[in-house]
This record gives structure tokens, C-alpha cells and sequence, in this order.
């Protein structure tokens, strides 16, 4: 009873320490190196027309993820606690952070913007436009493997209800979450564009494109926790040698998605298609 009570207490300071965080990085202004960031990687020169947008962009994307890694950090410790342990779950960080990261997106579309209203493009935006061509392929590749995995997962149970059941849960999940980020990715292609000035145009663009290559990133690396799971049950129960090898690889292809992941969010990413009335013809960085 003692130590449920030391877990319990430790378990409240974590999250009141992780609270405390969450609610400074939330009312942090946006840093000038997090803009040139930015600017260097979607190859933008942010200037006094389009920074506020950028600005304002950046801040609500920064407070939904930190928000929501925080969250799903101070849940799992929560969780744990239930069985007297005290750990931190990873996976409910991420968790929480793409829940995060989507609900920002959707926010976005919200935002206000100085110099004029929003208005409907004139030119076909799509998703193609956004996304970099490898981050498609990347995308395309996990989805594939993942949906291998569940046949293999089937086919090597022998008819075990209890193999298959586990593997048709992991791809009703899978399912569900590349439906939430292609409704996303929509989202963010469809929401009203600014029309007031190229540089205001530019700006959006170069939003959307960072926000649909994140995405993308952070879909393959939720695929690698069901497709770690679906390689354990690839194992041979009766064998300590499967189950270790199976055990490896499920490890080595939750790294790789990880990594994967995470190259494919921070790369840089410019728009693939854009009008040339709509081109800021300068070099990306910060106006004077």
C-alpha cells in the first residue's frame, strides 16, 4: 500500500513537472531561428507582408504538438500507475503528439490573415502538389508493407482465431489512423488560400507543404508500431529462438520508421507546382 502511494505521489510530481512545461513552451514566442528555420527549408523569404502568417502559423502547430506529446506522456505515466509502476511511455508520447499535429492542421484552417480575406484559389490545389515525391513513395511503401504483413500474419496463424483477430485489430487501427491523415492532408489542401498578395500566397503554400510532408512523416512512423506488432506474431510460441529473431526484427523496424519518419518530416520541402504569378522570385531567409 506504501509503495502504491510513493508511485502515486512520484507519478503527481511528473506531471505537474510536465504540465509546468507544456504550459511555458505553449506562451513562448516563436524564435527567430525557428522562423529562418522555416524559411530555409520550404525555400521562403519571409518578409513584413507574409511573417505574420508565418508567425501565427508556426506558434499554433508548436502549442497543439507540444500539447499533445505532454498529454499522452502524463497518460501513460497515469496508466502505469494503475499497476504500481512508474515509467514513461514513448508510445503514448507520439501518440499524443500526432493527435497534436493533426488537430493543429485543422486549426490552421482558422487562422485569420492581415491585408485581406481569404479567398478561393483559382488554381486546382492537390495533395500531389504538397507531399515531395519521395515522401509519397515512403508513404506508399509502409502502407504496402503493412497490409503484407497482416496476410503474412494470417497465413503463417494456420487458422489460430486468436493470431488473427490480433491481426485484423492492428489493421482496423492502421486503417483508421491513414483515414484521419488523408482527411487531413484534404484539409489542408482545400482550406481558403490567401489572395491579396503573391508573398501572403507563397507563404500559405510553403505552409501547407511543411504540413503535409509532417504528416506524412509521422504516418510512417505510427505504421511501424502495428508492423512491429505484427512481426511478434510471426513467432513460433514453442520457440525461443523465433521469438528472439522476431523480437529483433520487430525492434529493428520500429528504429527504421522511426528514423524513416523523422527524415522525411524535417527534409526540406518546397511546393512541387505552384503558378509563376505566385512565385516570390527572391532567396529564402528572413526580410531585413
Amino acid at each position: 500500500m506504501l509503495n502504491r502511494f510513493v508511485f502515486m505521489f512520484a507519478g503527481a510530481v511528473l506531471g505537474a513537472v510536465l504540465l509546468t512545461i507544456v504550459a511555458s513552451a505553449t506562451t513562448a514566442p516563436v524564435t527567430l531561428v525557428r522562423t529562418r528555420r522555416f524559411a530555409r527549408r520550404q525555400e521562403l523569404l519571409v518578409t513584413s507582408s507574409n511573417g505574420p502568417l508565418v508567425v501565427r502559423a508556426l506558434a499554433v502547430t508548436h502549442r497543439w504538438r507540444v500539447l499533445g506529446l505532454t498529454t499522452g506522456l502524463v497518460l501513460g505515466v497515469l496508466w502505469a500507475l494503475r499497476d504500481a509502476r512508474l515509467t514513461i511511455s514513448f508510445s503514448a508520447g507520439f501518440l499524443g503528439w500526432f493527435v497534436g499535429a493533426v488537430v493543429a492542421e485543422w486549426r490552421l484552417a482558422g487562422l485569420p490573415v492581415e491585408g485581406g480575406r481569404r479567398t478561393a484559389s483559382l488554381t486546382r490545389r492537390t495533395v500531389r502538389g504538397y507531399l515531395r515525391m519521395d515522401s509519397t513513395v515512403l508513404l506508399a511503401l509502409a502502407c504496402l508493407a503493412l497490409a503484407g504483413l497482416v496476410v503474412a500474419v494470417v497465413v503463417r496463424s494456420h487458422g489460430d482465431g486468436a493470431v488473427m483477430a490480433q491481426a485484423a485489430a492492428w489493421l482496423l487501427v492502421a486503417a483508421l489512423g491513414l483515414g484521419a491523415l488523408w482527411a487531413t492532408l484534404l484539409r489542408v489542401v482545400s482550406r481558403p488560400q490567401p489572395g491579396s498578395s503573391a508573398e501572403l500566397v507563397a507563404a500559405d503554400d510553403a505552409l501547407r507543404a511543411r504540413s503535409a510532408n509532417v504528416l506524412a512523416g509521422s504516418a510512417i512512423v505510427a505504421a511501424g508500431y502495428p508492423a512491429a506488432s505484427l512481426l511478434t506474431l510471426m513467432a513460433d510460441p514453442a520457440s525461443t529462438d523465433s521469438v528472439s529473431a522476431w523480437g529483433a526484427a520487430s525492434l529493428t523496424c520500429l528504429v527504421a520508421t522511426v528514423v524513416v519518419g523523422w527524415l522525411v518530416a524535417v527534409r526540406r520541402s518546397p511546393v512541387r507546382t505552384r503558378p509563376a504569378a505566385d512565385v516570390v522570385a527572391t532567396s529564402p531567409g528572413v526580410a531585413p
